[in-house]
């Protein structure tokens, strides 16, 4: 069954009118914090990689690796309540967001999890930080239903909604996700309360949690509906419009690690970055050049180039205080060579340039913080 549509929606805590300046400054100490962490994952990642897994120490660089996941979440979070309420929709791949809140919800506990993607999903067009706490929520309950562990099946397909369905929905394409456990179930009684403001059945839980699901799917034209019996479990599923492109991350695929050649420059004025992308292009067999802005970018490229030692790829910072950044960067870079190859990089993932990068004149996109994993598949997306 699914919620009535009388259930009054979980309002979230927003200040009307607040201070702009001191908003301003909220969000770029967040932003400065977004590179801290990825300075952070990065060389977690490289710790993880050079270490063998039978190591004592690698589950801890594993939980090490969660918990800054999490806090990389967290910032996302702080970034919606930073911005008031306004809401940023953009292009999300559903099945990558869903195995992060997987590893950081479930990770290190003795819940196991069923994937099961469809291989051709959608992208939907959403509020990736509060979709973020739609799925955390749910897996929350899912693995707290489990004290003693068992099975968390995560179901995600696209599904065609007909107007005779049944579903309280507009005829159309929605990407559903469906999270089952094996835990108690909920009393019939209790379902129809479920996302109503304040109705917990935990003794310290407050009734927030699935409001604020209800109200996030709500805004973004969709629904969750649950299905369960006392003593069988519960699934909950998370119907969302889907977008018009194919998830690119949804096709699971066994890769073999990317073991490079060449240069490639890295635009970006973080020293602390700097040091932590070439650790990892290092590792990758590449040689890492850098340069602070995108004038710096540009004389480099140019002495490169006509050296005969051209570089086979570009990585651009989107945004750099007080001076070029990425946007301007490629646009000069395109004028004097019109077969770059660049990366455009930002931790402001609704930008329209992040959003619509082909464009603007870049290859492919990669969000801050990210790891040697997405490093390597942004490589293998522009050099093959």
């Amino acid at each position: 069954m699914s919620p009535s549509d009388k259930t009054e929606p979980f309002q979230c805590a927003g200040s009307e009118g607040g201070d702009d300046a001191g908003r301003l400054i909220t969000v770029e100490v967040i932003h400065d914090f977004k590179n801290i962490l990825a300075g952070i994952l990065g060389n977690l990642a490289l710790a993880k990689d050079w270490s063998d897994p039978k190591d004592k120490a690698y589950p801890f660089i594993e939980a090490a690796e969660r918990v800054t996941r999490h806090a990389n979440q967290l910032t996302l979070q702080l970034l919606a309540h930073a911005k008031g309420s306004e809401w940023e929709k953009s292009r999300v791949c559903i099945s990558r967001l869903l195995r992060e809140c997987v590893d950081l919800m479930v990770g290190g506990s003795p819940c196991h999890v069923k994937w099961e993607i469809d291989p051709d999903l959608r992208t939907v067009d959403a509020d990736e930080a509060r979709l973020t706490q739609v799925f955390n929520n749910l897996l929350i309950n899912a693995r707290q239903a489990m004290e003693k562990g068992g099975m968390i099946e995560v179901t995600v397909n696209n599904v065609d909604i007909g107007p005779s369905s049944g579903h309280r929905l507009d005829p159309g394409v929605y990407v559903r996700v469906s999270i089952r456990d094996e835990g108690c179930g909920i009393r019939k009684d209790h379902i129809e309360h479920l996302f109503k403001p304040n109705f917990t059945t935990k003794k310290d839980g407050n009734g927030i949690g699935l409001a604020s699901c209800y109200y996030i799917v709500k805004n973004h034209g969709g629904v969750i509906e649950v299905d369960s019996e006392e003593g069988q479990g519960a699934r909950f599923s998370v119907y969302l419009p889907a977008g018009q492109s194919v998830d690119p991350h949804a096709a699971s695929r066994e890769e073999a690690p990317v073991r490079g050649y060449g240069s490639i420059l890295v635009m970006d004025d973080d020293a602390m970055i700097q040091q932590t992308i070439g650790d990892m292009l290092d590792y990758l067999g590449f040689q890492a050049h850098f340069a602070d802005d995108g004038h710096e970018a540009l004389r480099v490229y140019r002495k490169a180039k006509e050296s005969g030692n051209p570089f086979r790829l570009v990585m651009m910072d989107l945004t750099i205080p007080g001076g070029m950044g990425g946007l301007e960067a490629i646009r000069k870079l395109k004028e004097y060579d019109k077969d770059v190859v660049a990366v455009v990089s930002s931790g402001h993932p609704n930008d329209p340039v992040m959003q619509q990068y082909e464009r603007f004149g870049f290859r492919a996109v990669i969000r801050k913080p990210y790891t040697l994993r997405d490093l390597e598949d942004v490589i293998r997306q522009t050099l093959g």
